[in-house]
């Protein structure tokens, strides 16, 4: 029997864990699968907590449903029918100043359909307007160098657009500064749209929309259950509070990982699913350049600001549930959903649950703060805002550091290199949200190909 090890219990490993067993089944081998987490818990960033009635989403708290890899999974397990969609008839905004602006089938993330939804929307002055106006009469780059977010959206649709829209919208999912933010490892179908159609005005007008809606899910008790059904169908192969120190692979007797307690694991093969500074400093002495590349992927570090209140956010409109704040409107929190709108089963009949985001690659300052200078920034931001004046019932802070990576311009050539350098190595794969995307679909379909990756060896 082979036994696996497998680095780091996030979606991530949980994941390869998954697949690998069930990669092997079809091929009638038998695996030990050895899963190694550093803290407590499994499931990394994916955690879901209750209080009284109320269900906090402590990291992510939906799946893109055009990214099949999470949907599979859910089905693989059993799930599809636990699935919920955002409350139907809601909607999200952008702040501009002290007003929400709603994003609605006008957008498409920061490209307008038609200049008709964004002269209407009050997001922009009418010298951004008239710069927006222009955009179908910017000719198509031709390079084929990787070029900034913030590159591309100023020259195809001004400043303001930049500022008002794109940064908040994608400098937030990618947790990036859109001045350092890469186009093809963050948004390659904008490149594809301005490459094939010379226009993203024109292009939104050609390609149909995904429904209002439907482009979000979810789980009725939360993302943790996900976390939850693939630790019971895969038993008791997780050993938590254990640190990796390295991993070194012998052509004669395998792989040897070393744990800080002082303890070892031989293993057939491994798939590192830690995050790529953690891999680096893992790997270092097994494969340096491979190291020197995955200790490049920066990361940031967010918190999660949850609230509970007795009363209704009076100030905006009840099918609004949540917002998005531009850097440039110089608050402390990047983003504001209100879970008890936005999807159902969140909070008791009557309380509103609200969860701010602080911090990231713009305001790291945030995460310096105490817990209670936090909140009390927070409550400033978003007392005013939702039109609230009574004190939260619940609180609940939770820190995650170093927790994002930040996909740099020259992201996808540097991930290139990485994964050739990762080839070198015998019986060894990789897995996680550092690659080739961030989110928890992207996140799931490293791990299905490493753990497939691993498969073909037995």
């Amino acid at each position: 029997m082979k036994r696996i090890a497998i680095l780091g219990g996030g979606i991530a490993g949980l994941s390869a864990a998954y697949y690998l067993r069930e990669a092997a089944r079809a091929r009638g081998a038998e695996v030990e699968i050895v899963l190694l987490e550093r803290s407590e818990r499994v499931g990394g960033v994916s955690a879901t907590a209750r209080d009284g009635e109320n269900l906090l989403e402590l990291g992510p708290d939906s799946l893109v449903t055009t990214k099949p890899w999470a949907m599979d999974l859910i089905r693989a397990l059993g799930l599809e029918d636990r699935t919920i969609g955002v409350t139907a008839g809601g909607y999200a905004g952008v702040l501009r100043g002290d007003r929400i602006v709603p994003l609605n089938d006008g957008f498409r993330f920061f490209t307008p359909t038609s200049l008709r939804s964004l002269a209407t929307s009050g997001l922009l002055s009418w010298k951004g307007l008239a710069r927006a106006a222009a955009e179908p009469f910017v000719p198509a780059r031709r390079s084929e160098t990787d070029e900034s977010l913030a590159s591309f959206v100023t020259r195809r649709l001004g400043r303001e657009v930049l500022d008002r829209l794109a940064q908040p919208l994608i400098g937030g999912v990618y947790s990036g500064d859109p001045q350092t933010l890469s186009m093809r490892a963050t948004m390659p179908q904008f490149l594809a749209y301005e490459r094939r159609y010379g226009s993203l005005v024109r292009a939104m007008r050609a390609t149909p929309a995904p429904k209002r809606g439907s482009v979000f899910t979810t789980l009725r008790g939360g993302l943790g259950t996900l976390v939850d059904a693939l630790r019971r169908e895969l038993g008791a192969i997780a050993r938590e509070n254990v640190e990796v120190a390295s991993a070194s692979y012998d052509a004669g007797s395998g792989w040897t990982v070393a744990c800080a307690d002082g303890s070892q694991v031989r293993a057939d093969a491994v798939i590192c699913a830690l995050p790529s500074y953690a891999a680096a400093a893992v790997l270092a002495a097994q494969n340096e350049p491979l190291a020197r590349a995955l200790a490049a992927i920066r990361y940031h570090s967010v918190a999660t600001v949850s609230l509970s209140f007795d009363e209704p956010p009076a100030a905006i409109p009840a099918t609004c549930y949540g917002f998005v704040v531009p850097f440039a409107e110089k608050r402390s929190i990047t983003a504001c959903t209100i879970a008890s709108r936005k999807y159902a089963g969140r909070a008791p009949d009557g309380a509103t649950l609200v969860r701010a985001f602080v911090g990231g690659a713009l305001q790291p300052e945030m995460l310096a703060l105490d817990d209670d200078a936090m909140l009390a920034a927070v409550l400033r931001d978003i007392r005013p805002l939702l039109g609230i004046d009574a004190a939260p019932t619940l609180v609940k802070i939770r820190r995650w550091e170093r927790c994002l990576p930040e996909y740099r311009v020259g992201h996808v050539a540097l991930v290139d290199s990485l994964e050739r350098s990762a080839a070198e190595i015998p019986a060894f794969a990789l897995a996680g949200s550092a690659y080739r995307g961030s989110g928890v679909p992207d996140t799931i379909r490293t791990a299905q190909v490493a753990a497939e990756a691993i498969a073909a060896l037995l």
